[in-house]
């Protein structure tokens, strides 16, 4: 094919619109991939990188502080947010958390699940949808910087490698997922 000023044109319109099409969501992914900043940090002293054996250990402490105790059927560890924690609700909150280990057995993602502790079928202000709005605002307060962005059915937050996932998930419970981003994208690479 013969280069011309039309077909350049034409192919400078069609690049563009490529470069276009991008999601906001991809956009903000490579913008703040790209800045270099990097959270290792994710609460509690849990880190992106700690070994499963340094988890089981911080867990441990926290237990034995009182901070944290274990959650149903020993699947996950259990956090008790109290009102004063949050500017939104009353109401006190239970914090599930257990992370995801990469193939080498260190942290790469940490699962969290929140509900009201006083949750029932019949208490229909402490359903997920009224709890989802408190959890956002605490996830803003803990992890400050870009707001959440609606990604689908999901609420979004990237800062540098570190993405924030939020959710309902059942009508009792707000879903969180964090995850380092440079891992994630990584290994897709490989």
């Amino acid at each position: 094919m013969k280069f011309n000023k039309t077909n350049i044109a034409l192919l400078l319109i069609v690049v563009s619109f490529i470069i276009g099409c991008q999601s906001e969501y991809t956009k903000l992914v490579k913008s703040e991939l790209n800045s270099g900043v990097k959270y290792k940090t994710i609460f509690h002293g849990l880190e992106f990188g700690q070994s499963q054996k340094e988890f089981f250990e911080i867990c441990w402490n926290l237990n034995k502080i009182g901070l944290a105790t274990h959650g149903g059927n020993n699947q996950n560890v259990k956090v008790i947010l109290y009102p004063q924690d949050s500017a939104r609700s009353t109401e006190k909150i239970e914090m599930l958390f257990y992370p995801k280990f990469g193939p080498e057995m260190t942290i790469r993602a940490m699962n969290l699940k929140f509900s009201y502790v006083a949750w029932s079928p019949w208490n229909e202000n402490l359903e997920s949808d009224d709890l989802l709005p408190v959890v956002k605002d605490s996830l803003m307060k803990w992890y400050p910087g870009n707001d959440f962005i609606k990604v689908k059915n999901v609420l979004v937050k990237v800062d540098g490698n570190r993405q924030i996932q939020l959710n309902t998930e059942t009508v009792k419970d707000v879903a969180v997922l964090i995850e380092d981003l440079d891992y994630k994208y990584n290994n897709l690479k490989k």
